[in-house]
């Protein structure tokens, strides 16, 4: 299945990364992705960091370095890209997951279940547990993906 994945992206990024409509900017997101998708951490920082010279104000290339440096496990630096990027747009709640995910790791837990919350609360179908064609296809078990269940274990972590 992650084979079939990673070939569907591939094919994808080749088609997109062609440059055919596709701005410079978006270019570089699309490689950072594809790079990080296949393990290559310092290829995916290098692309976001051209996303983000490109356009300094858009949230995505924010987002996707944060990734790179949470993949690092350099947890105090992700932090600072995912800032950047809910400042940009609030509303990302994509990004409110993955730094929630950084501060877990740092076990700054009040402040990760602040970012899930507000995750859940932006876009309560992140967590939707998956639906059965998907499942079907994919072999997924019908469980919830973890968000709200990581979020009751830090509940628990945290002093009352």
């Amino acid at each position: 299945m992650k084979i079939r994945h990673i070939f569907i992206i591939g094919v994808i990024t080749a088609i997109l990364g062609c440059g055919v409509g596709v701005s410079p900017y978006k270019d570089a997101i699309l490689d950072g992705v594809s790079a990080l998708n296949r393990n290559k951490l310092d290829e995916a920082m290098a692309d976001f960091n051209r996303a983000i010279e490109l356009d300094p104000s858009r949230a995505d290339g924010y987002l996707g370095r944060a990734d790179v440096f949470n993949a690092k496990k350099q947890y105090s630096e992700a932090l600072l890209d995912y800032h950047r990027s809910i400042e940009i747009n609030p509303g990302f709640a994509k990004a409110y997951v993955n730094r929630a995910i950084a501060h877990s790791h740092l076990q700054q837990f009040k402040e990760a279940i602040a970012d899930y919350e507000k995750a859940l609360a932006l876009d309560p179908k992140i967590d939707n547990p998956p639906g059965f064609i998907k499942r079907l296809f994919s072999n997924e078990p019908n469980t919830d993906r973890g968000i709200r269940k990581h979020l009751e274990y830090l509940k628990t972590q945290v002093p009352s």
